[in-house]
């Protein structure tokens, strides 16, 4: 475990190698699905800094550095004489300081600051973790996770396959430790290989994922039959007939829509962050573990538009066009998956509340509580969906009485499932029957 020791006045500290650009990006990650502005993320990465664990040898933040010079100044007006110039000159100095570093933490470039100053008041070692913080960017561009264009930066398409592995990553590893009853998750290596829970008889070019209890159980059975002994005294012998291993070679190809809503409400309580996780580890997943399957993104708010998987870390909801229309989501996801010719079509809809939006005369119309016809006419969306058939689940982010009977309604109509769920439990639910509808597909 590593861990820093601060100190008062001047005395340097043991060098120390700091975070590298990996642990930069992974702690950049949530922060910017959160900021939607990778600018905004890296401004707030340098204030929090990064905290050390087993993993990360961490990184001091901007705030670090505030709280040192004000312990420095606490420290020096204890023990300094009024009467004492060299004294009264550090502490302006230190105030100074203190007053920059405080401009830095709301935005201010960090070039503007002397560093020399750092170095005379705070040491020499607090003088290199400053040009660390300072370092940041350029640290990531070296790397290839983010490039200037103009006066902005931009995720690289490096950096959006890592952002995505952080999420699927995270999603992940809450299943692993988390109760959802049982459901088996496994992970092979950084590419997290999916592996089916079916298993077969080991065949020579077979992924050698082996399947040890079921591997041991047949040369158990194979023993009891034959009366087999080793030659060499053991009390088990694996023949290449006991292997079995996972299955991972069938594939069914699959489209999907995911479709987000990007009301005004979404914006509340983490939703539209954690529906932009699940989007980003779904198109992660797919795209490493089911290159066969098409994943298309659907946005709804007052309207529907498709999006792109490279715009999903900096996406926001719809500030302009707060309202829900489902119905347009629903039609464009439906005519997507109307031209693909999958033998497996499935929506996925994400959303925290019932439709208060719908297309009348080519404009939108909207009234809260939902008008009865918003509401048919989204029901006859869902009914068309059955019709071309398309499977549909829908994760809703609310349980509320209104909410609770119109997916009543829909299940009437459309014969899907509906989850209600949480932002902190979204990604474990949808991840869960996702995987389980390719297995139960796969299967067929």
């Amino acid at each position: 475990m590593i861990s820093y020791r601060y100190f008062w006045g001047k005395e340097p500290l043991p060098s120390t190698q700091g975070a590298n650009a990996e642990d930069i990006l992974k702690q950049l990650s949530d922060m910017l699905l959160r900021e939607n502005d990778i600018t905004k993320a890296l401004d707030l990465l340098k204030q929090q800094g990064i905290k050390p664990d087993e993993d990360c040898q961490g990184m001091q933040g901007i705030h670090d550095f505030l709280e040192q010079v004000r312990r420095l100044k606490q420290k020096l007006q204890e023990s300094m004489s009024p009467s004492d110039p060299s004294a009264l000159e550090e502490l302006k100095r230190l105030e100074k300081l203190e007053h920059e570093l405080r401009r830095a933490s709301w935005g201010l470039d960090l070039d503007k600051i002397d560093a020399q100053q750092i170095q005379d008041l705070m040491g020499e070692q607090s003088y290199k973790l400053w040009n660390q913080i300072k370092a940041i960017p350029r640290l990531l561009e070296l790397q290839g996770y983010i490039e200037k264009l103009g006066a902005k930066y931009e995720l690289t398409p490096k950096g959006m396959r890592k952002i995505g592995q952080r999420a699927l990553q995270d999603i992940f590893t809450s299943l692993t430790r988390d109760a959802l009853g049982g459901h088996q998750t496994r992970l092979r290596g950084s590419g997290m290989s999916f592996l089916l829970e079916d298993t077969k008889s080991y065949q020579f070019g077979d992924p050698f994922h082996l399947c040890l209890g079921r591997t041991l159980m047949n040369s158990l059975s194979r023993k009891s039959r034959t009366s087999y002994e080793p030659e060499d005294g053991r009390l088990l012998g694996l023949s290449p007939e006991d292997f079995e291993v996972y299955q991972t070679e069938k594939r069914t190809r699959s489209s999907i829509v995911l479709m987000l809503d990007m009301s005004g409400s979404m914006a509340r309580d983490e939703k539209f962050f954690a529906a932009k996780k699940v989007a980003l580890a779904l198109h992660t997943l797919i795209h490493t573990q089911f290159p066969q399957d098409k994943l298309h993104l659907v946005g709804f708010s007052s309207y529907a538009r498709a999006l792109k998987s490279k715009d999903l870390p900096c996406l926001n909801w719809d500030l302009d066009n707060p309202y829900t229309n489902m119905e347009e989501g629903l039609n464009l996801a439906k005519s997507f998956l109307n031209r693909e010719h999958a033998p497996n079509k499935q929506i996925i809809m994400v959303s925290d509340g019932e439709p208060t939006a719908h297309r009348e005369n080519g404009k939108v119309f909207f009234q809260f509580p939902p008008h009865p016809k918003t509401l048919a006419k989204t029901l006859l969306e869902f009914k068309k969906c059955a019709a071309s058939g398309i499977n549909l689940n829908i994760f809703m982010l609310g349980q509320d009485a209104h909410l609770v009977q119109f997916v009543q309604e829909v299940s009437k109509v459309n014969h899907g499932r509906a989850f209600y769920t949480t932002p902190n439990n979204l990604g474990q639910y949808l991840f869960v029957d996702f995987l389980a509808q390719k297995r139960k597909w796969i299967r067929a």
